[in-house]
Order: structure tokens, then sequence, then C-alpha cells
């Protein structure tokens, strides 16, 4: 295979790879907005002091008959009426009802909108019971409390606001069972925290069969927040740390529903979408849980990607009181709240294969965002110290590409001398490239190191929150959003977006400045136009940030390569030979 033939492959082959990573099919495989105004805090214990804590007492239970025999599946409460509580910080707004023993109704975050500037809210219309209880071995397999009303101690049948700020503070549900069984469920709100501590508290259990495990449950996953609806589908996934491994398990749905016991050592189990979560931490790592998961219909432009889990605790039932204590996390992705927990909660954003430069990108991101608050200039900044970075090696590429276009009179000579001998024509072209200190791999390397940053812009702009919602201050009119394409208009339903074909511009410049007419052979004139067009096509809906970087990556190298690259000069052999005219063949009579 002759040299531009390789370069052809060569070249063909990296763009394949570029358009497999990139596509959705290989993100399903590999892959398992703006900061909230007040910076969370994260706790490091379950517990926390009394006396910091405003708890409100628990207001007196209400007797409810015990049947015969006594089993927990087949008592009821009765003479209740439904209570709502509404819990306000300043980072969120959770609504709370006193139906299934104290459940999680509705999630609203308030520093994170949706398109329509409503605020962001988690739980799945789809869901029932969050964070109900369910009592399963031996044969109470399906009782739960998820239509139980428990007594609140704040009152009962009314609504009721329950502010926390400046200090955390709690109340609870209690939800008697018969036989003066009952399970205490004490909920603790803190004002700088996402998180808040589940504690539940179950009386008297030893005097009816309750099965085995008490489990505590989510319903739903997290209900679809962004406009891309097929976007957040693609993202929406369950987690579990299992055993001692230090990055979760991933489980995906589709349409088929499936339900799956896992026996493990878990640490917690979690779903998100594409920038929220929610995650039960058991204060003990529990043996065991189950997962339901499927796919609504309505294919990926109005589906929903549905994940149940019950966490399941085991306890004592000689004993007359045991505890299953969690805490539960319902909010944004975001890396350094989620790190800060040192449970390998981050592991859920899915770095790729590069994800070591894609956090060190985000390091830079935050850095520069807090001295500038523009994540448009902080793009700008970041690819030109990208380029300041790789400068030298792009200096080498040019310089190569140069003493290759050079060298094309000696090898065209050297196809025309070996033409009928592949072996000694590729022996000989080596030489000659030894000779001339040229490395015909030299051109492509700046490409290669330039993948793994790439590749981990992809993913930073696709899945960081600091970026969902970030508009170019002053072309806000234009890139309103760095996270999604810049479209600026529809033509028969087809979207115009505008940067995509600014970047293919630059590219097509960049590569026939690299590839002068003059000099390339006939296969190597369409190289521009055939590269120009993969990317084109593959950046199309990629995120503006992502495009507005390869951008500005580009124009930065045409200036470099037009003003400070000086024209290499040609080694002494090869200019001998183009300054030799061919000899001109005599024409037989």
């Amino acid at each position: 295979m002759s040299e531009q033939n390789r370069t052809l492959a060569a070249i063909a082959l990296m763009g394949l790879i570029l358009m497999v990573f990139f596509s959705d099919w290989y993100q399903d495989k590999v892959a398992p907005g703006r900061t909230a105004p007040v910076k969370p805090q994260i706790e490091s214990s379950f517990s926390t002091t009394t006396d910091t804590i405003e708890t409100v007492p628990v207001a007196t239970t209400m007797a409810v008959e015990a049947s015969s025999p006594v089993q927990v599946d087949t008592l009821e409460t009765s003479g209740l009426n439904e209570t709502r509580i509404v819990v306000t910080t300043p980072l969120y707004e959770m609504h709370f009802s006193n139906r299934g023993g104290g459940t999680l109704e509705a999630v609203y975050l308030n520093g994170y909108l949706k398109k329509d500037s409503s605020r962001v809210q988690l739980v799945s219309d789809l869901a029932e019971g969050v964070l109900a209880n369910q009592f399963i071995g031996y044969d109470v397999e399906d009782f739960n409390t998820s239509k139980l009303l428990a007594v609140c101690s704040l009152g009962e049948g009314d609504d009721y606001d329950f502010p926390v700020y400046g200090r955390p503070a709690s109340f609870s549900f209690e939800l008697p069972l018969g036989t003066g069984a009952r399970i205490v469920k004490t909920f603790t709100f803190y004002p700088d925290s996402f998180h808040f501590d589940l504690s539940q508290k179950l009386i008297n259990f030893d005097q009816v069969n309750a099965g085995r495990y008490f489990a505590t449950s989510w319903s739903g996953g997290i209900a679809p927040t962004e406009q891309n609806l097929k976007d957040d589908l693609y993202y929406s996934e369950m987690y579990a740390l299992l055993g001692d491994d230090s990055s979760p398990s991933d489980y995906s749905a589709d349409e088929d529903r499936e339900t799956e016991v896992q026996t493990a050592l878990t640490t917690w189990v979690g779903t998100r979408s594409k920038y929220f979560t929610a995650i039960l931490i058991p204060e003990k790592p529990v043996s065991e849980f189950k997962m339901v998961r499927y796919q609504t219909p309505g294919g990926n432009e109005s589906s929903q990607k549905i994940f149940d889990f019950d966490v399941r605790d085991s306890f004592d039932r000689r004993s007359s009181v045991s505890y299953s204590n969690y805490r539960v996390y319902v909010g944004p992705l975001d890396y350094d709240i989620l790190k800060g927990y040192n449970l390998n909660f981050e592991e859920m954003m899915n770095w790729g294969w590069f994800g070591i430069v894609g956090k060190g990108a985000l390091w830079v991101f935050k850095a520069l965002y807090r001295v500038i608050p523009n994540y448009g200039i902080v793009l700008i900044i970041f690819s030109i110290l990208v380029k300041l970075l790789l400068a030298p090696l792009t200096k080498k590429q040019f310089s190569s590409t140069q003493s290759m276009q050079a060298a094309q009179p000696q090898i065209t000579a050297l196809k025309e001398k070996f033409k009928d001998d592949p072996k000694r024509l590729n022996e000989e072209t080596m030489k000659l490239y030894k000779e001339l200190g040229v490395n015909p791999l030299g051109g492509c390397l700046p490409l290669i190191i330039q993948m793994p940053i790439l590749i981990a812009m992809f993913n930073l702009f696709r899945t960081t929150i600091e970026l969902r919602g970030a508009a170019f201050y002053g072309l806000e009119f234009w890139i309103s959003d760095l996270s999604l394409p810049d479209t600026v208009g529809h033509i028969g339903g087809f979207d115009i977006n505008l940067l995509p074909i600014i970047m293919s511009a630059t590219m097509m410049l960049q590569q026939k400045l690299m590839t002068p007419t003059a000099n390339a052979n006939p296969q190597m004139k369409n190289m521009p136009y055939i590269m120009t067009a993969v990317f084109f096509f593959m950046f199309y809906t990629f995120p503006s940030g992502l495009n507005l970087y390869y951008t500005l990556f580009n124009i930065m190298s045409i200036i470099q390569q037009k003003f400070f690259t000086p024209q290499q000069a040609l080694p002494a052999k090869v200019a001998a030979i183009s300054k030799t005219p061919r000899p001109k063949k005599s024409r037989k009579k």
C-alpha cells in the first residue's frame, strides 16, 4: 500500500472511530444549568446533635384494632384524613404526605429552572409511594404501607408549611398497626444540604408476623426535566454500589419489564436522569435490594424510563425496638457535591475513557468562572490555554506536513523506479524518510493527542450541570445554552445550527492550508472536503459549547500556521532534486 493510501486509510479510520464513539449506540454501550445559589453542605454522619435540631413531638397515636391471627398485612388504619407538609429550605421545596406512613410527593429545586422558567421537579408523575415501606419474607411478601395513613407530629388532616432556615429541623409520622406495633418515621432537614435524614423506628414488632426484611422504596426514577426529552431519556439509568467495588453497577431499561432481586452487600442505590439524581443510602450496608425497570410506550421522544427499587434492611423480630435509618439525596449531579460524600456517587456521571481529562477541564472551568462569571468567555480562555499547551506539537505537525510535501518528488521517483517491487518500494521509502528526518506520522500526532481532550469536552458539555442553561452572555440571543445546539431557526422542521457550519468552514480552511493543491497528489486533494463532511455531520447536533471550542481551536491553528510558523527549509537532498529538471524522453523516428 502506498504512503498516500496509508494516510487516507488512517484518516478514514480516525473519522470512523470518532463517529462510532460519539454515536448514541456506542455511548449507550459504555455509559451505563447553573449552580444553585447556596452551596450545599455535606454532613459526614447520620447522627446530629439533638440540641441543634428543632423536633416536633409526635401526636397521640390513634388506636387500631388488631385482627386474629396477628399479621401485619391484614391491618389498616382508619379514621384519619390526609395531611400534607411543604418543607422549604434555601435549596429546595419538598412536599410530603402522611399517606404511606410518610411519603415524598414532589421535590422542587430552587436553583434550577426548566425551559418554561418553572422550577425543576424531580418526583415522577408515575411514582407511587416514594419512601413507603414494605415487609418482605415468610407470608407477608405483598404487604406495604403505601395506602395507609399515619399521624403527623404537626397535626392531622390539614396542610402545613415547614420552613427550615438557620438550623436543622425535623417532624415525624407515626403509623399504628395493631397489638402495639408502630412505625415512627422521623424526617430531619438541613438548610444547606440537598439530602435529608430518615430515621425509622419499628416498635413492638416482636408481637406480629412482620417478615424478614423491612424495605424502603423509591418509585418512578427521576421525572423528565429537559426540553430534549430524548437526550434526558438517554441518560436515565439506575445504579448501585455493591461489595467492595469503587464504581457503581449500572442498570438500564427498555420496553421489556425486568424484575430482579440483587443479593449483594449494598452501600447505596440510586437513579439519575441527565442532570439530577435520587439516592437511598442506608446507615449500614444492606444485603439485598429489589428493582423493577422498564421504558413506557411512546418511543424515545415521549416515553419515560421507570426505575422502582426497594432497599431491604433486615431486622430482628425478637427485639421490641428496631431501627432502619437512611440518608436520602435528591438533587443535582454536581461533581463537587457528590464527591464530598466519599461514597463514589460522582461515578454515576460517566466520564468515559478520559475521565481524568474531563475532571481536570471541569476544575479549570470552575476556577475561571469564579473570576469571570461568563461560561462563554471561560470557554474562549480555556481554548487558548489548550492551544498554548499543544502549540509545540502543532508546530511540529506543520513542519512534518511541509517536509512530507517537499519529499513528494523523491517519493514519486521511487514509485516509478520500484513500481513492480512493493517490498523494495516500502524499504526505500522508509530509508528516504530516515535520511531526510521526516516522520510520516508526525502530522497525525497532535490530532491523536487532541482526541482525549475532544472526547472529554464532549462529555463535559453534555453531562455537567454547571453548563446546563449557561448562556454566552453578550451572545445569548444566539448561544442561549452551551449544553445544547445553537439552533437559530428551522426550515421544514429541520434545525438550523450555525456553529457547526462555521466550525466546518474553519476546518476546511485549515485542511487546505495543510494540504496545498499544488503539491498534493490526486488522492489527497479531496481530503479537506472528506474530513470536513465527516466532522460536519458528526458535530451538527452536538452542544454549542463543544462546537464553539473546536471552532476557536481551528481559528487559532490557522493563525499559528499562517503567521507564527516559518516555512520549513527544504532538506539539501530534496532541494537539489527539486531543482534538477527531468530529462526529456527522445521520440523514436
